[in-house]
């Protein structure tokens, strides 16, 4: 039996970046080449939401027109905590499990997960400008509304203060090479300014190689 070396694959970019689509093109290719007999994928809005449901007095957050505020901002990290005890659980042979969520501080947001997950994970950092996926966050939501988890949408001015900028773009600005040596785990950028699978495909196809070089040395 094969021995998946990453089964945990985190999928991180700001909203609108791409993730789900690249989700799906690395299934696809995944599931083509062999590699797991299993894919699953927790993306941390649910459990959020999970969360804000209990908030009856709203000590945490308040609703607004078109999503949502967090006011305890603690609630955050409760979530991924949350969503590291689910994997771990979770976790099984021939299965690799995608945890999605989108941080301004991820390397903060990581120390949420145990050493246990992320010394067999690998991340994903999907890079695309902040105006680019703002645009892309706004066209889901009118095209996909109350279809599935990923029509919810980010209230405009939450995009503005919280997900304008983030740490590992920081980092990546300034060389490639600095965000790999920050992160917790292996990391492969994949750029995802442009739209459409077509110009997509050689990215995923990178973190592809990635994971099958890595099951061909263990097998």
């Amino acid at each position: 039996m094969r021995l998946i070396l990453y089964p945990f694959i985190f999928l991180l970019g700001r909203p609108g970046c791409g993730k789900s689509v690249i989700y799906e093109m690395l299934t696809e290719r995944l599931k083509r080449r062999k590699v797991a007999k299993e894919f699953i994928r927790i993306d941390d809005f649910p459990i959020l939401k999970e969360l804000f449901d209990k908030d009856v007095h709203f000590k945490r957050h308040r609703r607004k027109a078109g999503g949502f505020e967090v006011t305890d901002w603690s609630i955050v990290d409760e979530v991924l905590k949350i969503v590291n005890d689910r994997i771990i659980k979770l976790e099984k042979k021939n299965r690799i499990i995608f945890i999605e969520f989108a941080r301004n501080n991820y390397l903060q947001a990581l120390k949420n997960f145990t050493p246990e997950v992320l010394e067999k994970s690998l991340i994903l950092y999907i890079f695309a400008p902040y105006q680019v996926c703002y645009e892309r966050n706004i066209k889901r939501f009118q095209e996909k509304e109350g279809e599935d988890l990923d029509s919810h949408i980010v209230p405009p001015d939450l995009m503005e203060s919280y997900y304008k900028e983030d740490d590992f773009e920081e980092l990546l600005l300034e060389s490639e090479e600095r965000l790999k040596g920050a992160s917790p785990a292996p990391l492969i950028v994949i750029d995802s300014r442009k739209t459409g699978k077509v110009e997509l495909r050689p990215e995923v196809e990178k973190a592809a190689r990635a994971l099958e070089e890595r099951i061909k040395d263990r097998s």
